[in-house]
């Protein structure tokens, strides 16, 4: 059998890391954990990823570059519930390739840490504060309904694709993008039906 290459490796570190930052907070992980997951010793670990923070930065480089993105393309479409449904649909399928990071930052109080994920990631990944933005695509700001149904979409959205890791994401897309519109009072559009 082949050794796995640098990058299989990193990633199963990677993947590890976000599990536990993931069920037990970012504070509540130690690194020992996390090269206890993996078999590799603590020492090993770090010889991959100097710092805890240089692993929470990896565990959120791919969720947070993908997110800034479509927060740039909600930006830019008109206030209204095109942007609403357009969002909620992107906010589902950007859960369900990113379940762990996308729970870790709705969930675990990093957006309170900008500048160290910003010196972690690069500060044009980590720019402006996304759960504000990303509320702002998802609701009517001068409607207090909305914006609470908004918060509770978002906060369902990020634990159920957590705790539901065993579900494919094509099993689950359909369900979840549903409940999603639901929570959050957003029509579904036909081209966001699977």
């Amino acid at each position: 059998m082949p050794r796995p290459t640098r990058a299989e490796l990193d990633a199963e570190i990677v993947e590890a890391a976000a599990a536990l930052f993931s069920a037990q907070g970012y504070l509540g992980t130690s690194v020992q954990e996390i090269a206890d997951r993996v078999g590799y010793s603590k020492t090993g670990l770090l010889h991959r990823f100097p710092s805890k923070e240089r692993l929470l930065g990896a565990v959120l480089r791919g969720p947070l570059t993908e997110f800034t993105a479509l927060r740039a393309t909600w930006a830019a479409l008109p206030e209204g519930p095109e942007r609403r449904s357009r969002a909620a649909a992107d906010l589902v399928d950007l859960a369900l390739r990113h379940r762990w990071g996308l729970a870790l930052l709705f969930n675990s109080g990093l957006p309170v840490l900008p500048d160290a994920l910003g010196g972690l990631i690069g500060a044009e990944e980590v720019g402006g504060d996304h759960r504000a933005e990303t509320l702002a695509a998802l609701a009517d700001p001068d409607d207090l309904e909305s914006v609470v149904r908004a918060h509770l979409a978002v906060t369902g959205l990020a634990s159920t694709v957590a705790v539901l890791q065993d579900v494919p994401a094509r099993e689950l897309r359909e369900p979840l993008l549903r409940a999603f519109h639901d929570a959050a009072g957003i029509p579904v559009r036909v081209e966001d039906s699977p």
